[in-house]
């Protein structure tokens, strides 16, 4: 039994009573039975994440079933990185603000650098992901530029609960850069900005709950605000280590 970062790797190997007349399928399916079970036990204990890859024999996602009788091995590879991706992406999406729904649909994963079009599940261990909105009012809805119909920090608001809810991972808060593709609406990514940046005075109060207007609406003197410069967006950034459990 070993321990990691990212929570605990098990090895065990299986041994199932069998009589002469049972056939390899049906010792493979009584094979296959005991390693789910321990599987979920694990995940229904809170030592496993709930999101995994299966591997039997080394082959990806082939069924327990068809596990060699001989030295046969199921791997079950548990990512804490794609459950908190997972839980991220939904925590973003039902609390953002709807209107035209753009921004709600605007949030990607992207992992090392690149936007991320498989499934969630196949996120390698280890890797680092980014959860972004592309729609080129995130910052402004982030920061409290934008009045919306709920409070500004929706990124950090998302950091902290996803570092809650799965504590293997560390989450944090990051303004990228994002080099190509498309937003919720078809524009181009990156964003460039038009105009100078304006600072727009508005602000949330957390005790209140409600909006007000700090100062009136004025140019900002920031440098990274001015016209022709690519807009950063900010990003809940997950980082981890892995765990793999052999039976």
């Amino acid at each position: 039994m070993a321990r990691s970062a990212a929570g605990m790797a098990l090895r065990q190997q299986i041994s199932i009573m069998t009589t002469r007349a049972m056939t390899s399928p049906e010792i493979r399916a009584r094979v296959a039975d005991k390693c789910r079970e321990l599987r979920d036990a694990e995940i229904k204990s809170g030592r496993a994440s709930a999101v995994y890859q299966t591997r039997t024999d080394g082959h990806a996602n082939r069924p327990e079933e068809s596990v060699s009788l001989q030295n046969g091995r199921v791997t079950y590879i548990f990512s804490y990185i794609a459950q908190a991706a997972q839980a991220a992406l939904d925590w973003c999406r039902a609390h953002s603000p709807v209107r035209s729904g753009s921004y709600r649909e605007g949030w990607v994963v992207r992992v090392d650098g690149a936007l991320w079009t498989r499934q969630i599940a196949a996120i390698p261990p280890g890797s680092r992901v980014e959860v972004v909105n592309t729609m080129p009012y995130s910052r402004k809805i982030e920061v409290g530029g934008q009045r919306t119909s709920v409070p500004p920090g929706i990124v950090e608001a998302a950091r902290g609960a996803i570092q809650r809810q799965v504590p293997a991972i560390t989450a944090g808060v990051e303004y990228i850069r994002l080099t190509s593709g498309q937003d919720a609406r078809g524009g181009t990514l990156p964003y460039v900005l038009k105009a100078q940046g304006v600072a727009s005075g508005v602000t949330y109060d957390k005790k209140s709950k409600k909006w007000g207007r700090k100062h009136k609406a004025r140019k900002t003197r920031r440098a990274d605000r001015a016209a022709g410069q690519q807009m950063t967006y900010p990003a809940l950034v997950l980082t981890e280590g892995d765990t793999q459990w052999q039976r």
